[in-house]
Order: structure tokens, then sequence, then C-alpha cells
């Protein structure tokens, strides 16, 4: 796992293997998180929030395009790995990382130019705008078939806002979440973006109703998403829920 800015290795801890769907051999194990390490993740979120939501849109957007940078510089690596964990062809995952890479390209440009917007006036006088605040802890729930895409689609603009992010990968593809993590977001401050391993109601759960948590953003099954709208619900959490049913 990744909290405030450390990785969390354990060996004493249990794991969840992790397979090669092609071949059925285990490529790696991570740690089998619990809400206590939740609870970790979120306290270093929400304390590395002050300073990430003050920072400079200029800086915030310099540092996203950084980490395309540092996500092209290893483009092939982490192909391979997406390939090796996750099992759609090379083709698709070059695609899928390419996507990745220009997200957050667009995110940094949106956050330096986008803050707020200044409305007619009713009367001689007034001044009236609006101005966008970021919300503050994001959990970001993501699946296996896209881990990477749909996790870009969910931290890139999280991060451009100002906001702190906790990462729940699916248990089925953590590995590519993890090596990007390592070689692409070392330079942002501790704590504004975590990942924390597991499955969803040990770790999953604990993101979603803890209080500080002020948004979550959730791609996969529509049974999940409906258990995580109803456990978000009594909170009035704002959700941006992707579900789909087979």
């Amino acid at each position: 796992m990744y909290i405030d800015g450390k990785f969390c290795t354990d060996l004493n801890r249990e794991k969840i293997a992790i397979l090669n769907p092609a071949t059925e051999q285990v490529l790696d194990e991570v740690t089998r998180g619990t809400a206590e390490d939740a609870q970790l993740a979120i306290e270093a979120a929400k304390q590395a929030l002050p300073l990430w939501s003050h920072t400079p849109a200029l800086e915030r957007a310099a540092m996203l395009h950084q980490v395309a940078a540092k996500m092209r510089s290893h483009h092939e690596e982490l192909v391979r790995l997406l390939t090796l964990e996750q099992g759609k062809p090379i083709p698709e995952n070059e695609e899928e990382m390419w996507w990745s890479e220009e997200t957050f390209d667009y995110y940094a440009e949106v956050g330096r130019n986008e803050r707020g917007r200044v409305i007619p006036p009713g009367e001689a006088g007034q001044f009236n705008f609006i101005l966008k605040e970021p919300w503050g802890v994001v959990g970001c729930i993501v699946p296996w078939n896209y881990p990477i895409l749909l996790l870009a689609w969910k931290l890139a603009p999280a991060l451009a806002a100002g906001n702190t992010v906790v990462i729940k990968p699916s248990e089925f593809t953590p590995l590519t979440t993890l090596k990007m993590i390592e070689i692409a977001f070392d330079h942002l401050p501790p704590g504004v973006v975590n990942v924390v391993t597991g499955y969803g109601p040990e770790v999953g759960e604990p993101i979603v109703t803890h209080p500080d948590v002020r948004m979550i953003a959730f791609t996969g099954s529509l049974a999940t998403g409906q258990r995580i709208a109803s456990l978000a619900a009594p909170q009035m959490k704002k959700l941006h829920l992707e579900s789909h049913q087979r």
C-alpha cells in the first residue's frame, strides 16, 4: 500500500495473490488491507488537504504535467505489467496508457484555467461571481477492466481541483496502479495520493462511510454501485457512480 508518501510493506500481514489471467500463475502479492489501513490513508489525505488545496493552480498544473511525462517515460513498462495482470492484448493496453497520460495533461490545463466565473449583476453596484472550491478527500474505487484509465478519469480532475485522494484498486489488478504511483507521483506532497489494497467490504466500505471522505468516484457493477449509494445516502455524500448491469 501507499500511505502518506510511503510504501507500506509488512511481511507478517495477510496477502492477496495477484494472478496472470492467461496462465493463472502468481505474479506478485499485495497486502490485504483493513479498515484501519483505510483510516490511516484517509487521515493522511485529510492532513495533506490544506497544503494541496492552497497550492497555486500553476504549480498543481506543473506537477500534473510531470505525472504525465513520467508515465510516458515508463510507458512500455506499465503496458507490459498491465497486460500481465489484466489480460487484454498489448495494443489495447497501449491505448489505455496513452489515454491515461493525455488525461493528466488535459486536467492540468483545466485546473490552471478554471476556478469560477463572473456573472452579470442584477442591479448597479452588485458584483456576482462563482468560486469553485475543492470538496476535500475523494475516494476513488476502480474496477479491473480499465484500471489505469478509469483511475485517471477520477484522479486527474480531483487533483487538479485541489482535492486529495484515497484509491482502492481492484483486488485483481492493483500492481500497475502501485507501479504508476511509484514512478509518476513521488514528487507530489505526502498524503495527496494514497492507495489501499484489499477487498471491497474490508477497505472499500470504510472509505465510503468515513465522514472525512466527502466524495466517492466509483466504476463497477450495478450491485456494488447500489451498495455504495445506500451507504453514502445517510451522509448525503457526493457520488460519481458509473455502474454496469450484465
